[in-house]
């Protein structure tokens, strides 16, 4: 075994004084031998052992209808496996054991407490390139994006393919649904991410853009199989003490940072439809109630039909004139009672609609193998087309629309869909679809955020790696009206958790959910437990959903106009300790929605159903209908709303009307009673709620400074001149 030290000059250490042979980068390690071989992390423990390489190479077969796809490999080859692992001077070289080479794997540590393992085939025919390592006892596997159904995915295969989540999910296998493509799989997602957070120490995540697919100790209860369809990939590691340093590194690197988002991302917003006249009594109802908002958005701005029980949107890309006539005044008369009005894009070219036309004319589809525009079955059942996104000309003509409703008034929008990409589509670029599929999303975030720049919001539901760079807010899609564990109320907060640990920050859905297919419109019970997840989410939106006549509504009577008041009220009032939580996504990459796991290391990896809402404020509400529910609190001292103490670990029965507990040494700061909207100026005074018993302390955007002393004793530095009242639990 050769061990070269000239290694050492190029950065890459290769150490003969120590027991074994090893390859050495920055603070990492890899051993090798005829078990596979081993990558050891700074603290010196294994981050993955016993690992081995296979490659082969397939064919797929790709189906999609309605943006769902079903992806086989009939006739695949077998794997050729890599089990013995040598060590050159600057790599590991995998053997099958007919002595033929498999693969290389080389190291390399960019940064501290980082490191990328490249893996590359052999065989230049390879398209397939699989690691695999052993499954310990207690590894969990908390993240891959917004899933629905768990935050860890121990026991799961996970392929990562951008796709419509499916009215419903699969949920006793990771199979694709016998209902396709109505029912989506388990693990169906329109932002799935190759990434997980692992407790050995560190965040994993997948650089490729194709398809990959993770065995975690599902398939051979003993193994974890990352595979990507590809014949060379790298897989980055970002270590920690923490799972919150972890976290940090990953989003310094390949995940990137959460956009800051403008302050209105964080009053609440009410969706208003139905026509001018109808948009402005929703404003002038909230106002008449006292119902904090500072966003209308009007999602049938492009026109819309009844049809049944259902409200269909028409699918221009422009303002309807005959349900909005006068857009611009309404926009106006909307700044004057303190709203922005937002609008709903997506990319979908529709036949029958001017867009489309202009589109043919254009040459803005993305096309067929000879040419043809590429058309399938839309959401409204008709052709329907995507516009090329990869084209110059074909963005600049979308923007063109985008910048119109801009100049009508509206200040934002719903960017929608973008997971429809087929597989086998011509691009203008040249692109391979394989890889620009999964990218598609993120291409459709950029093109909005260069329109929209850095003071207005548009919302996503799908996404890729960087797309939180570009994106303000995401919202988890369009669940079902509903309790239902697969795909109703239940998915919010494992989706926002997910997303969290892949950067994500400023995250929202739809309160009581959208779609009532296979179900019934929201009840009562749904709307109030949705809402305060909505009050107690980053972002708080009303969604009239797709049964818009039926569902229910904040104002369907006076008992619920007060239930949703209380929490509008609170989530607003919330608004100094958001934004300046917030500046710690955008600094350290620490979400707004946190998985307990970055907080306390030590609970349990798999609890997705409860989170802290900032640094602070454990959240765990009534997602289900039936028993109120048992909360797990974390260790430490913990007081409720209501003064009561609680010293954790602990389980105890909940509070679905106030699922909220205080940490001690918390320091939050909130904007007084009585403000109604974000817009204009705020009052020159904050009410600050602290708990005493630790020593803590918070930060605002403004740069306002509180120091808590755990005698309760609180300190405030910096800031703007302001008045404040302070409120000891």
């Amino acid at each position: 075994m050769h061990v070269a030290a000239v290694c050492a000059c190029l950065g890459l250490l290769c150490c003969l004084a120590c027991s074994e042979p090893k390859l050495v980068a920055g603070d990492f390690r890899l051993t090798a031998g005829t078990g596979g071989f081993a990558l050891y992390g700074p603290d010196g423990g294994a981050l993955i052992d016993q690992a081995t390489v296979s490659t082969r190479a397939s064919r797929a077969r790709f189906e999609m209808q309605y943006g769902a796809f079903r992806i086989s490999e009939p006739g695949a080859p077998r794997w050729a496996d890599g089990l013995d692992a040598k060590l050159t001077s600057d790599a590991v070289e995998l053997y099958a054991a007919d002595g033929t080479q498999v693969a290389t794997v080389r190291i390399a540590s960019p940064a501290e407490g980082v490191v990328a393992l490249t893996l590359t085939a052999a065989s230049p025919q390879a398209n397939r390139v699989s690691l695999s390592w052993a499954c310990r006892a207690d590894d969990a596997f908390d993240g891959f994006g917004a899933q629905a159904d768990a935050l860890n995915h121990r026991g799961h295969t996970v392929p990562i393919w951008t796709s419509e989540a499916g009215i419903g999910k699969v949920t006793d296998g990771d199979d694709d649904s016998p209902l396709w493509p109505l029912v989506g799989a388990r693990h169906a997602s329109g932002y799935g991410l190759p990434t997980w957070l692992s407790n050995r120490g560190y965040l994993a995540a997948l650089d490729f853009d194709g398809r990959s697919v993770f065995e975690l100790c599902s398939k051979d209860p003993q193994r974890v199989r990352a595979e990507a369809w590809a014949g060379s990939v790298t897989l980055w590691f970002y270590t920690g003490a923490e799972p919150r340093q972890a976290l940090e590194r990953a989003t310094a690197g390949l995940l990137g940072r959460p956009k800051r988002p403008p302050p209105v991302a964080f009053a609440p917003w009410n969706d208003a439809i139905f026509g001018a006249d109808n948009v402005r009594r929703v404003a002038l109802a909230l106002r008449d109630a006292g119902v904090p908002s500072s966003v209308l958005w009007t999602e049938d701005f492009r026109g819309g039909t009844d049809n049944g029980d259902v409200y269909r949107l028409k699918e221009e890309w422009d303002t309807d004139e005959a349900l909005y006539p006068d857009a611009g005044g309404l926009a106006a008369e909307l700044d004057g009672l303190g709203f922005q009005w937002h609008a709903y894009f997506n990319s979908f070219l529709v036949a029958g609609t001017k867009v489309f036309n202009e589109g043919l004319d254009g040459g803005h589809f993305v096309g067929r193998d000879g040419g043809a525009p590429y058309l399938v079955s839309g959401t409204t059942f008709v052709p329907t087309g995507l516009a090329d996104l990869s084209r110059a000309p074909t963005r600049e003509w979308l923007k063109s629309y985008l910048r119109r409703a801009l100049e009508h008034g509206y200040t934002g929008w719903m960017a929608d869909f973008g997971e429809w990409l087929p597989a086998d589509a011509v691009l203008a670029s040249g692109e391979d679809p394989l890889l620009a599929h999964n990218r598609y999303p993120l291409e459709w975030d950029k093109l909005n955020a260069e329109v929209l720049g850095d003071d207005k919001v548009f919302f996503t539901r799908s996404g890729w790696f960087g797309s939180n760079e570009v994106t303000p807010v995401v919202w988890a899609g369009d669940q079902r009206t509903d309790f239902q564990a697969d795909d109703g109320m239940p998915t919010i907060i494992p989706m926002g958790l997910g997303l969290g640990l892949g950067g994500v920050s400023t995250y929202g859905h739809d309160i009581a959910g959208y779609n009532s297919t296979g179900t019934v419109p929201s009840t009562r019970e749904v709307f109030y437990r949705w809402t305060v997840l909505g009050a107690l989410s980053p972002v708080m939106r009303t969604h009239h959903g797709l049964s818009a006549r039926q569902n229910w509504r904040w104002d369907q009577d006076a008992e619920t106009t007060d239930w949703y008041r209380r929490w509008a009220t609170l989530h607003l009032r919330l608004f100094p300790y958001l934004d300046g939580a917030s500046v710690e996504a955008e600094t350290r990459g620490l979400p707004l929605m946190r998985a307990l796991v970055l907080e306390f290391p030590n609970e349990d990896w798999s609890i997705a159903d409860e989170y802290l809402l900032g640094p602070s404020l454990l959240v765990a509400p009534q997602v289900t209908a039936g028993p109120t529910r048992t909360v797990h609190v974390p260790q430490g001292r913990w007081v409720r709303l209501d003064g009561g103490v609680v010293d954790g670990p602990a389980d105890l029965p909940g509070d679905p009307d106030s699922p909220v507990l205080l940490r001690a040494g918390a320091v939050i700061p909130l904007l007084p009673e009585g403000v109604q909207s974000l817009l204009g100026p705020l009052p020159a005074r904050r009410e600050v709620w602290v708990v005493p018993g630790a020593a803590g302390g918070f930060v605002e955007r403004d740069g306002t400074t509180y120091s808590l002393a755990a005698d309760g004793t609180l300190t405030v530095d910096g800031g703007p001149p302001r008045t404040y009242d302070v409120k000891r639990f």
